[in-house]
């Protein structure tokens, strides 16, 4: 696995927008942002969403499966990363 793409990214591609969309009832646009950013929503941190298990479930059919715990180690280096960048912005 590639240390310059998140496993958030590799995943979404592996498995695809539009099945990913469809399982979570979302347009593919909303997956899209999750995956150009290499993270998913905040919400996954804080315990208000599952999207980290059920990708990582879905991944295991994959060439390059992820775990939840990747998932959400990516998600939250993703999530200091934009904060470092809103704090140097300011």
């Amino acid at each position: 696995m590639s240390t310059l793409t998140s496993t958030v990214t590799i995943a979404i591609q592996q498995i695809g927008l539009t099945r990913l969309s469809k399982r979570f009832g979302f347009y593919p646009s909303a997956v899209q942002k999750w995956r150009d950013r290499g993270r998913l929503p905040k919400t996954e941190l804080a315990g208000l969403t599952n999207y980290a298990q059920v990708i990582a479930e879905l991944s295991r059919d994959t060439d390059e499966p992820v775990t939840m715990e990747e998932l959400l180690m990516d998600t939250r280096k993703g999530w200091q990363k934009r904060a470092e960048e809103l704090r140097k912005a300011s």
